[in-house]
């Protein structure tokens, strides 16, 4: 009876027609399905309908079979199991069934009967055209045999048999067909989030692991002998973390001579310590960091942090802190930043305490002193090594000498110090000198094992007998950053080949590899030298230096200059050397007020102001542009001393120092209002009194509408032929013009200051021009001339060469110009993009880049990567110390607790508040 009754159940039921749909929705399940097993049934189901559909000779009886399958596959596939990972609609979730033992138990017998009728239903497609007519009964016994077979299979799958009798099979195939459809836009979506995820990780990955090449960490030297035991005990102590869970500082402390350096870098290079930070090993050699700026500058280009950075101290910090890994910081030479004055090491010592408060962060530092600048940092005063590791240094560089009681006791004298032996050995193998000569002459001489053994090796025969070998030694010891080949003669223009030589066999000169090598003298041997060098040949380097500066004075002019870039990317090369003389010469002006010093200061002052103006255009350095002030005041010269004062002014002001920005521009006006009327004392001059009229409105706190009577006030002044001067005022107009919502005066200003500034050649300020020219444009909802304008600015700024912070902005402006002309999301990311490349890092054009990406990801409720982009944008924000950027940081924690509310709930926020979390396009001041 039971048969009977499927037989009759069955056959009611084939009104359903296996079509080719059917078959395109079942291939769909297939590949979502997450079951195995169902998978298992589907694909060899799908394999015995196909062998149905190409056996066209019997095709009513395949057909009956191929329906047949058809109806049961269908009722399988609801056992597919929904997606992981995908938040699915009510009405599509709840079509997934369960699987049960038993329908599993029976899934495994269906998979081995389906197997089964498929080979032999492949068989019989098999045979030719020929056997095929003759045996077509066979064919057609065989196929029904098949599908007995099927029904006898179902007949013992009591609950396959239920669920089929249960359900409308027409209606499953429908559903089925949309739950594909759905899941399949779903995965997109799912795999579009993904995308943009990983995508926005990676575009901040390189910014975030650097956007400048990190130097790489030097080996030990070759010639390393009895240090092996300190070297493994500084590494452990290094690789682990303290009891209270901050990782260690340590410093090597002692004399010069002993070997610091080369015992730091053979704990850089422990296996111990490669397993523990791998690349997160960072050299800062501190040797020409002769100030607290300096330092900052040697840190940056140590950890690869952009040193035109605005803030960049936080940058630095920054940088280190987001490592996931634990790094490590080698302060090499730390002495030469430490032993300034007591104000200046007041500094030093404030910005190593934000080192050492850095958690993930582990500092081993080199330096000549007996205690550490820390007083909690654990230290060692390194001892000199033992006589048997003294020979083997002196005999590894001259195997002749052999182990003699003289050379034993030219050890001793030497101290067992393995810079002195290593010098001393190299003394002798090139002056054929034995030990017991070379101590007949260590005798003669002085004190200071150091100074004395660099002074031998200088006297020696081998060293004064190459010409020009002692003056080049002195010009090289000069200039702390060393020097590349391919400068070597612009600082000593009549330095001989065979000098370069000699100094390196004498061990008192080092090349670096590579195409253009670096020759520089070691700290402790620059020490010893510099005592040497007479005042004459320092004058003369003074005076090289300056020359240099002044042929590369196009910094001075600012961007609009031609030359600037070139100019101010040589002076970048040389920048610790330039740096660490100019602060020589102001020392020696500032601590002498004689006629003579007047008069020198009048000859280096054009260079100096060179300098302050390169730093003020890349990163400023108040300290030394207070020192140049300080020097310009001795010579009475007002338009040295206008220049200056008005340097420092604009200094003062990007770095947020407001009430000296404004002393100091008052008094850069008294001075210019003393000056005749040249053009380029003018153009100061209006740059000026421009800057002051902005300070004072900000220091007094002024409306922006009540600083328009100011600026045109300053109209009168502008008059006369040098129309550039017209163009600045108009620009500061029509900046307080647009902050007061004046839309259209602000228009007819900066349009008319652009085309001043075209006039005058000024290439830089019209492109600056257009970022306003755009947003002004923008809110008079003129977009489609805003676009236009916004897309000339980012050509311009790509034409001129400037790839940072202008052309980010001119990215931003655009991308918001098209959110508001709801231009498509790709095409706006595709922007963006530009944005985050051109942004370098530098807080705050990254900061306002990622708060676009976060709308953007907002509105397609990307919640991940919009947590990615606000948490990066406030991380950003919070390295800058401005005041009218507060708000950002608000801004993003306000909405990343919205998205992890909703994220947490597992449900979309509504439309009205999603709308609230993204504002209008920042078009508006």
């Amino acid at each position: 009876m039971a048969s009977g009754s499927t037989s009759r159940q069955t056959t009611k039921r084939y009104a359903f027609e296996a079509s080719r749909k059917t078959v395109q929705v079942l291939k769909g399940v297939v590949e979502m399905a997450g079951v195995p097993l169902v998978k298992e049934v589907l694909e060899i189901g799908l394999s015995l309908i196909e062998a149905c559909e190409e056996l066209n000779e019997v095709q009513e009886r395949v057909r009956h079979l191929k329906n047949k399958v058809a109806e049961f596959l269908l009722v399988i596939a609801q056992f597919m199991d929904k997606p992981q990972n995908t938040k699915l609609p009510p009405h599509v979730s709840s079509f997934f069934a369960e699987m049960s033992e038993d329908l599993e138990r029976e899934l495994g017998d269906l998979k081995n009967c389906l197997d089964s009728i498929t080979k032999r239903l492949e068989h019989i497609k098999g045979r030719n055209v020929l056997v095929t007519a003759v045996l077509s009964e066979t064919n057609l016994d065989e196929i029904k045999e098949c599908e007995t077979d099927f029904e006898d299979a179902i007949e013992r799958f009591q609950t396959l048999r239920t669920l089929h009798a249960a359900e409308d099979v027409a209606k499953i195939q429908d559903k089925l067909e949309l739950v594909h459809s759905e899941i399949k836009v779903i995965s997109q979506q799912v795999t579009q989030l993904q995308t943009s995820f990983d995508d926005l990780k990676a575009r901040l990955g390189p910014l975030d692991e650097s956007r400048l090449v990190v130097p790489t960490m030097p080996n030990p030297p070759s010639i390393f002998h009895g240090r092996d035991t300190v070297v493994n005990e500084i590494a452990n102590i290094l690789s682990h973390h303290s009891s209270d869970g901050k990782r260690p500082r340590f410093c090597i402390l002692g004399s010069g001579g002993l070997g610091k350096t080369s015992a730091a870098l053979a704990v850089m290079k422990h296996p111990l310590i490669q397993r523990t930070f791998g690349g997160g090993q960072f050299w800062i050699p501190c040797n020409t960091a002769n100030s607290s700026n300096a330092l900052l500058d040697a840190l940056a280009e140590g950890t690869g942090v952009n040193p035109q950075s605005k803030n960049l101290l936080r940058s630095i910090l920054t940088r280190l802190s987001s490592s996931a890994e634990p790094c490590v910081l080698l302060l090499d030479n730390f002495e030469t930043p430490w032993l300034l004055d007591e104000g200046s090491q007041s500094d030093v010592r404030a910005l190593l305490e934000q080192l050492d408060a850095l958690p993930n962060v582990v500092i081993l530092l080199t330096m000549r002193s007996n205690s550490p600048p820390l007083r909690h940092w654990t230290h060692t005063d390194f001892p000199p090594v033992h006589l048997e590791d003294s020979r083997k240094i002196y005999l590894d560089v001259d195997e002749t000498a052999g182990v003699t009681s003289d050379l034993d006791a030219l050890l001793d004298a030497l101290g067992h110090l393995p810079g002195a032996v290593y010098l001393m050995a190299n003394l002798g193998l090139n002056s054929l000198s034995t030990p017991a000569k070379l101590l007949e002459q260590w005798r003669a001489g002085g004190i200071n094992v150091m100074d004395h053994c660099v002074g031998l090796s200088m006297k020696s025969s081998f060293v004064t007998g190459c010409e020009g070998a002692i003056e080049l030694l002195q010009v090289l010891a000069m200039l702390p950053a060393g020097v590349l080949r391919s400068h070597l003669e612009l600082w000593f223009s009549s330095y001989r080949p065979e000098a370069i030589q000699c100094l390196r066999k004498a061990a008192l000169l080092h090349v670096s590899s590579g195409s253009d090598p670096k020759l520089f003298v070691l700290p402790v041997i620059q020490s010893c030298v510099q005592k040497g060098i007479h005042n004459d040949l320092r004058q003369r380097v003074y005076s090289t230096c300056c020359r240099i500066l002044m042929d590369h004075n196009g910094a001075i002019d600012g961007p609009n200059n031609p030359l600037f870039k070139a100019h101010s990317r040589f002076i970048r090369s040389e920048q610790p050397n330039i740096e660490s003389l100019l602060t020589e010469m102001l020392n020696s002006i500032l601590s002498s007020h004689t006629q003579t010093t007047a008069k020198v200061v009048m000859d280096q002052l054009d260079a100096f102001r060179v300098f302050i103006w390169y730093r003020y255009w890349s990163q400023p350095h108040v300290e030394l542009a207070v020192k140049v002030a300080r020097a310009a005041e001795i010579t009475n010269n007002a338009t040295s001393q206008a220049d200056t004062l008005l340097c420092l002014g604009k200094m003062y002001r990007i770095t947020g120092r407001s009430d000296d920005a404004l002393k100091t521009l008052a008094r850069a006006r008294e001075l210019f209002s003393s000056l005749d009327n040249s053009r380029r004392n003018r153009r100061n001059a209006m740059r000026c009194e421009v800057t002051y009229t902005e300070m004072s409105a900000l220091v007094r706190g002024l409306r922006q509408e009540d600083v328009i009577p100011l600026v045109e006030a300053l109209q009168p002044q502008c008059q006369g032929e040098d129309t550039y001067l017209e163009a600045l005022r108009l620009e500061s107009l029509s900046a307080f013009q647009f902050k007061a919502h004046y839309f259209e005066p602000a228009l007819a200003s900066i349009t008319r200051t652009r085309d001043l500034f075209k006039e005058n050649n000024c290439p830089f300020d019209a492109a600056t021009c257009l970022l306003d020219l755009a947003r002004i444009l923008g809110c008079l909802e003129r977009y489609d001339e805003a676009l236009e304008v916004a897309n000339e600015a980012v050509s311009s700024f790509h034409d001129l060469g400037f790839e940072g912070y202008n052309t980010c902005f001119s990215y931003i402006l655009k991308a918001r110009i098209m959110q508001t002309m709801k231009c498509p999301d790709n095409s706006i990311l595709e922007v963006l993009n530009g944005a985050i490349e051109h942004s370098h890092q530098e807080p705050l054009p990254l900061a306002f880049t990622l708060l676009e990406y976060g709308e953007i990801y907002l509105k397609r409720k990307d919640w991940r990567a919009a947590t990615l982009a606000y948490e990066e944008a406030r991380n950003a924000i919070s390295r800058l110390d401005k005041e009218g950027h507060r708000g950002i940081p608000d801004e993003c924690a306000n909405k990343l607790q919205v998205i992890r509310r909703y994220e947490t709930q597992g449900a979309d926020p509504p439309a009205e508040e999603l709308a609230s979390l993204i504002p209008a396009p920042r078009l508006f001041p």
